[in-house]
């Protein structure tokens, strides 16, 4: 089941697609916002992976990109970065 982004609680999509409108029952947030978006990427060109995507000011509000799809799995970003973080402050301490 997907997160959202902002508050990681499980967000049931009952039709399968997330209006432009919808937001987290949980927390309030946007959920059709570049952050909840499985493009969203910080090391790719406008933070998306799909190059065909419009670009957008605010990563966190709701947008009309038509290339949206919900489910972005904010945990193992989270996790590679901690990882990425743990190696470098090993490779210091020698």
């Amino acid at each position: 089941m997907p997160k959202c982004f902002f508050c990681g609680r499980d967000v049931e999509l009952i039709y399968r697609k997330v209006g432009r409108l919808d937001d987290c029952p949980d927390c309030g947030r946007d959920l059709h916002a570049c952050m909840q978006c499985r493009f969203y990427d910080r090391s790719s060109h406008n933070d998306c992976r799909e190059n065909q995507a419009p670009m957008v000011g605010d990563k966190e509000r709701s947008n009309f990109c038509e290339f949206f799809e919900f489910g972005r799995d904010a945990s193992s970003e989270t996790q590679a970065a901690d990882d990425a973080r743990r190696k470098l402050d090993e490779l210091f301490r020698k």
